[in-house]
């Protein structure tokens, strides 16, 4: 599962900082061939990876070497230090653009919610958008950082602005159907949660919210009767 969720939290971040110079061209260009090389083998054999990137980290691998120790981590099981590195290198002097930095917190946000950790999640996500503000990713992922939070307002509020921009983003539907069907808001919940299966049918996911959602639909129909 872990190595799911580093597939999907993952971008191999492409920088051409040196635009004027052929030469740099050419190392960034290599650069970021061995940070794709050292994603791709966290999920054949996650313990090699970190050890490989931990030397190229301190061969000055920058940015990328950086992002790919915490990678690995992440898939040895070490979320939230895997979490604290990404928050750590969104901040420092070779973080790239706010859009890779803002990147960093987005993965950080993820490990610390999978960590258990949702405050630290909501900082990071909240962090993130002040450097590209309006970033679905981010204001879904700081949603369930609210929810765990049981903020459910902050939360719809949240996944709103996601929609917003994304309308169709079946991952909002769903977890703004799961925040209304905690808050008991059982129709508006059926709502998103058909629309978001009708985006993406084969979502497991969402068949089980829906599942819950029709659960308990049904209970208040059978309470309303017996009352």
């Amino acid at each position: 599962m872990k190595f799911i969720h580093l597939v999907l939290l993952s971008f191999y971040i492409i920088a051409m900082i040196f635009a004027d110079s052929s030469w740099a061209k050419n190392l960034t260009s290599e650069f970021d061939k061995k940070h794709k090389l050292c994603l791709e083998q966290i999920s054949k054999e996650a313990s090699m990876a970190f050890e490989r990137a931990m030397i190229w980290q301190d061969e000055g691998g920058g940015r990328r070497a950086k992002h790919c120790v915490a990678m690995s981590l992440f898939a040895l099981g070490h979320e939230v230090e895997a979490a604290a590195r990404l928050d750590a290198l969104a901040i420092a002097s070779d973080g790239g653009t706010n859009a890779m930095r803002a990147n960093f917190y987005s993965e950080a946000a993820n490990f610390w919610l999978i960590g258990g950790h949702p405050e630290n999640a909501y900082s990071s996500a909240s962090k993130g958008l002040e450097l590209v503000n309006g970033s679905v990713p981010l204001f879904i992922t700081r949603a369930r950082s609210y929810f765990a939070l049981k903020r459910y307002g902050d939360a719809i509020m949240d996944l709103d602005s996601a929609l917003i921009n994304e309308p169709e983003n079946a991952d909002a539907l769903r977890y703004r159907a799961n925040v209304n069907l905690k808050q008991g808001n059982f129709n508006a919940a059926k709502k998103d949660i058909n629309k978001s299966l009708q985006i993406n049918p084969n979502s497991i996911e969402s068949a089980l919210v829906r599942g819950q959602i029709n659960e308990s639909l049904r209970l208040v129909g059978s309470y309303k009767k017996d009352s």
